[in-house]
């Protein structure tokens, strides 16, 4: 696939350093025009680079180079020069990895990945990439040996593996080849529109059968950051992409032509506003109202120290659904809020009890409004080990399962009811797991099917404390 043996003309003659002139004759002094033909004899060490294969003697060279000596033709042929080598090694390496998985195959334990993870002190993702680049250069032979003559960069053959590697092997390899003389003269987005186009055209029908598989993974994700900060990610259909980005760019070009916030920060602050909205009004973008659960419409809820909130002191709030945030930052959430007073329990930490009201049992299995408020407060996520889903999202669960035959009010109480995110619900009620939560220390132990047992502390309110030991 590579040839080791290429040389580059001339270089094998030149001196240390030496770039000799580009010998140029035929078919290629043919096509050449006269500008180029012109700059090659101004700058014959900048030409001679630009017309030299990736390989041993080209490496030679241009460890040779003194960059103090070259004009800037030459350095700019040099970069461009080590891009191609920096190619060629990345596919010459590919073939030993690739050589390293065949041989492996069939093994039970370890794998490669780990072998060269740990060889190459990297992490086992990164011997994986290695891996699933390898494998994948094996398998389009055509990228490969752009790669390796330095035709195409790594980003771009990435690009090509990549962008296809969810098409068949004969409809990857057509798109591959109907894209690949023009990939050195794109960028990568360019690329990557250039493939999908093809890809379009090769199969209309299968590609709008994979659109309509996709479509139904899209799906929005939030994942915390530090800092008081998180990421909302989002996997759309392109059109509903473009329709979110088109909106938030208009609300965000709405503001005053002196405002001092980046275009990004606009955009940020605009799809908040525009959410924010959502949610103060009660009803989404139709009208229709928004659901309620447990009594309550979708809300922030933000627990922080009343003397925090007076400004007396700095001890961190708790933003329901993401975790500890500064108290600057909960004083900012609840300055518009609407306020209810909570207790802490001084034995576990969580809360007790929430303004003036008493809390007592419910007379049916459906829990009463203030006993639903009681459990979502207290528990603030779903009581499963591990688990941060919002109590808010979550089912009311009897610890002990409601019996029918006994009276209501003795089993819809707060001691035994908790929140359980749907799944770990569908778990406890037919996964064999156990619970029990312990009324002295708010600890909910999880028993599982094979007898060990996990424990999950409650949620504290009072932030100025350390959390209890949980082993």
């Amino acid at each position: 696939m590579f040839d080791d043996d290429a040389t580059v003309d001339g270089l094998d003659d030149a001196g240390p350093g030496a770039v000799p002139a580009a010998s140029v004759s035929g078919a290629a002094s043919a096509q050449m025009t006269a500008g180029s033909w012109s700059w090659a004899q101004r700058h014959p060490r900048a030409a001679s680079l630009e017309a030299a294969a990736p390989g041993p003697a080209l490496v030679t060279s241009l460890a040779a180079l003194e960059a103090a000596d070259l004009d800037a033709e030459t350095l700019l042929e040099g970069v461009a020069a080590w891009e191609r080598i920096a190619a060629w090694a990345v596919a010459r390496q590919a073939v030993l990895v690739a050589e390293l998985h065949r041989r492996s195959a069939g093994a039970t334990v370890g794998g490669v990945p780990d072998e060269i993870a740990v060889r190459l002190a990297v992490s086992g993702r990164s011997g994986q990439l290695l891996v699933e680049r390898a494998v994948a250069l094996d398998g389009a032979p055509a990228v490969a040996d752009a790669l390796g003559a330095g035709v195409l960069d790594v980003r771009k053959a990435e690009t090509l593996l990549r962008e296809t590697d969810h098409l068949s092997t004969a409809t990857a390899s057509a798109v591959q080849s109907g894209v690949l003389d023009r990939a050195p003269g794109l960028t990568v987005p360019q690329l990557r529109a250039a493939i999908r186009r093809a890809e379009l055209t090769l199969d209309p029908r299968a590609a709008a059968a994979r659109c309509a598989k996709a479509r139904r993974e899209r799906c929005v994700r939030l994942s915390p950051a530090p800092d008081a900060m998180a990421w909302v990610h989002a996997f759309l259909p392109a059109a509903d992409a473009l329709t979110v980005m088109t909106a938030v760019d208009a609300v965000a070009a709405g503001g005053s032509p002196h405002d001092e916030r980046g275009v990004d920060a606009r955009r940020a602050d605009a799809l908040g506003e525009i959410c924010r909205r959502v949610l103060d009004a009660g009803t989404g973008p139709d009208g229709t109202p928004l659901p309620v659960r447990h009594g309550r419409r979708p809300h922030l809820a933000v627990t922080v120290n009343a003397s925090t909130l007076a400004g007396l002191d700095r001890t961190p709030g708790v933003l329901v659904g993401y975790g500890p945030i500064p108290a600057d930052v909960a004083r900012e959430v609840a300055r518009d809020a609407d306020w209810r007073a909570v207790a802490a329990d001084p034995a576990t930490g969580e809360i007790a009890a929430r303004s003036a009201r008493t809390y007592r049992s419910s007379p049916t299995y459906r829990p009463r409004r203030d006993v639903v408020e009681a459990v979502v407060d207290r528990d603030a996520t779903c009581t499963f080990p591990g688990c941060r889903v919002p109590s808010t999202r979550c089912d009311l669960d009897h610890l002990a399962p409601f019996d029918p035959g006994r009276p209501a009010d003795e089993q819809t109480t707060t001691d035994n009811l908790h929140a359980l995110c749907r799944h770990h619900h569908l778990l406890k009620t037919h996964g064999g797991w156990r619970p029990h939560r312990d009324l002295a220390t708010g600890v909910t132990t999880w028993t599982s099917p094979t007898g060990r047992v996990y424990r999950r502390a409650p949620v504290q309110v009072d932030l100025g404390r350390d959390p209890p030991d949980v082993v």
